[in-house]
């Protein structure tokens, strides 16, 4: 039933509309991102102020009652642009238990709220008549605070493979060309390799981030990227929406050019063990084929230069 729902939701001509325009998606997201930053700083001032810890210059029927309707106009129209952006990925997220638990997070948010509605939020005139805030007062600012950041959290989510490539792959890999290298500079050519046992240790290490990286990224419900992570060159790299696509379309696929870079670092690794610069050198060529060709089959397949030097390099056909 909720499936079918979903299902229903998703392929709705206005949810079809925004997951398939160029602009309404992203509009919707910056619109969303606005809206939570302007409730999430009067929701944190509220907090604050029922907890003693902020704005003591004003009154907490000051903060409670001016900061109300700002609060319900900013949370109705970041819902808005939630549900929206919810209805044309609805599917997806009827899998994300991090969608989930965001969802179960904002219900205990309302409860709160109804919890402390009449004690604390539609009476704050007399917390003021009280020497001290009472402690039911701090006890509904504490909870509202540590459930929001709770949402924040599951908002976010896990790790993407950007996310992955960018914190863990990217790094790695640049530390390796770089370690083993020929140079051609005023002096003529020479080599660079890891020479002491430290050196050797450092490469390894890099090594062994790229055998453990491709389980991570092809880890079961593992986004491409989060929908904030607009290409910057839209003209050749596909936006976050496009390489999920792909990688939804055929999972084998991506899973098999994972394998590739693994097995390429699994040859690194023997050449690391054996301290062999060569061996090595011809490892991290198998490394960087791997990358490349995964690169260019999701993220971009319209870099019409880059597949042309990888054709001439034996990476694609």
């Amino acid at each position: 039933m909720l499936v079918s729902l979903f299902k229903w939701l998703q392929e709705t001509d206005l949810s079809s509309y925004i997951r398939s325009s160029v602009y309404a998606y992203p509009v919707l997201l910056s619109l969303h991102m606005v809206a939570l930053a302007f409730l999430g700083g009067m929701i944190l001032v509220t907090d604050l102020r029922l907890l003693g810890l902020g704005m003591r210059s004003y009154s907490v029927a000051e903060v409670v009652n001016g900061l109300r309707v700002p609060k319900r106009f900013g949370f109705v129209f970041a819902a808005t642009c939630g549900a929206l952006m919810f209805g044309s990925k609805a599917e997806q997220y009827l899998h994300n238990p991090w969608f989930w638990a965001k969802v179960t997070l904002l219900v205990l948010v309302a409860v709160n709220y109804l919890i402390f509605r009449r004690s604390i939020y539609n009476t704050a005139v007399e917390l003021d008549r009280a020497e001290q805030i009472p402690g039911r007062a701090k006890l509904a600012g504490g909870l509202s605070l540590l459930l929001w950041i709770g949402v924040a959290c599951a908002a976010r989510g896990p790790a993407t493979i950007k996310d992955i490539m960018h914190s863990m792959v990217d790094p790695s890999g640049d530390f390796l060309f770089k370690s083993v290298q020929e140079i051609a500079d005023e002096h003529g050519i020479r080599e660079k390799a890891p020479e002491t046992d430290a050196e050797w240790e450092d490469v390894r290490q890099r090594v062994a981030v790229l055998l453990e990286a491709p389980s991570l990224l092809v880890a079961e419900g593992r986004m491409a990227a989060r929908p904030k992570d607009r290409s910057k060159n839209p003209q050749v790299e596909n936006e976050p929406e496009e390489v999920q696509k792909l990688l939804d379309a055929d999972r084998p696929s991506f899973i098999r050019h994972a394998r590739r870079l693994h097995d390429a670092a699994a040859v690194a690794m023997k050449a690391v063990d054996a301290k062999d610069k060569d061996a090595l050198f011809h490892a991290l060529d198998g490394i960087d084929k791997a990358c490349e060709s995964c690169h260019l089959h999701y993220w971009y397949p319209k870099d019409n230069r880059a597949r042309e030097a990888a054709k001439e390099d034996g990476i694609v056909e």
